[in-house]
């Protein structure tokens, strides 16, 4: 038995969720982690009958990975405003079937002078403030709905430190891209999880081979039982976001084979 749950993201060699949920039963995994930028995850009243029907029959749970293209930091009381309608709507549809929501927190908009990408948020005196408020109503809304949302690092940049600070002061929960943490700005997700102890509670575990990400658990320049460790440690769910059918089988072979290492058992019994 693996001791956190485990999941996987649903797969562009796929054209429909079943396919998804199938392959996860077949590997022994939790659950799947929707991603509603896929044509066949647009939340609806027949999407959530479906999955409704999948989590009974199959003893599936599932997460939703919210659009990339998200601005949480945006000005526009427009966008904001729209953020709200469609999360209102997506609880809606959602209720019930999904647990958690993942949100990008991107740096926003840069303009790249000499080579040097230059953020618009850097210069704005509002930016902390407005999307910690930004995000607190989005949590309220899908609160209401028992489904949490959980901020995933993406692109990092230096001024972003007083965001992550306030995030985590005012409750907020993290989803630990890995992968991510190595390819943009060389580790400084992980001074700030670990100067502000953030509160990750969601994993996206993936390797990393000269900055190309989502790369399966085994090759790269990731030490993943490190991640294992940490993930143990601190009870936080693992989708294996490797994003094709091969290298996710052999990234949850090479998981087993980790867990049911002699090592890794030695150290367990000393945890308990």
């Amino acid at each position: 038995m693996r001791p956190v749950k485990i999941g996987m993201p649903v797969l562009m060699e796929y054209d429909n969720v079943l396919d998804n949920v199938l392959l996860a039963k077949e590997l022994g995994l939790d659950f799947v982690e929707l991603n509603i930028n896929m044509l066949y995850c647009k939340p609806n009243e027949e999407f959530r009958h479906m999955l409704l029907e999948y989590k009974e029959k199959y003893d599936i749970e599932f997460t939703m990975h919210y659009y990339d293209t998200l601005d949480i930091g945006s000005t526009s009381k427009y966008y904001r405003n729209y953020l709200y309608t469609e999360f209102s709507e997506i609880g809606k549809y959602l209720e019930g079937v999904i647990s958690r929501i993942i949100l990008h927190l991107e740096p926003g908009a840069y303009m790249t002078i000499n080579s040097e990408k230059n953020y618009v948020y850097k210069a704005d005196k509002d930016y902390v403030t407005r999307t910690v408020n930004t995000v607190k109503t989005i949590e309220e809304i899908l609160s209401t709905f028992s489904i949490g949302v959980y901020l995933e690092n993406v692109p990092i940049a230096p001024f972003m430190e007083e965001l992550y600070k306030e995030l985590n002061d005012s409750g907020c929960k993290f989803c630990f891209d890995i992968g991510h943490n190595v390819i943009y700005h060389n580790y400084l997700y992980e001074e700030f999880r670990k100067k502000y102890n953030l509160n990750v509670k969601h994993m996206h575990m993936h390797n990393a081979y000269n900055k190309k990400d989502h790369q399966e658990l085994l090759k790269g320049e990731v030490y993943i039982p490190s991640y294992f460790d940490f993930a143990i440690e601190h009870d936080v769910d693992i989708v294996i976001e490797v994003k094709d059918i091969e290298n996710l089988r052999r990234s949850i072979k090479y998981l087993d084979t980790y867990f049911l290492n002699e090592k890794y058992l030695q150290k367990k019994s000393i945890l308990i």
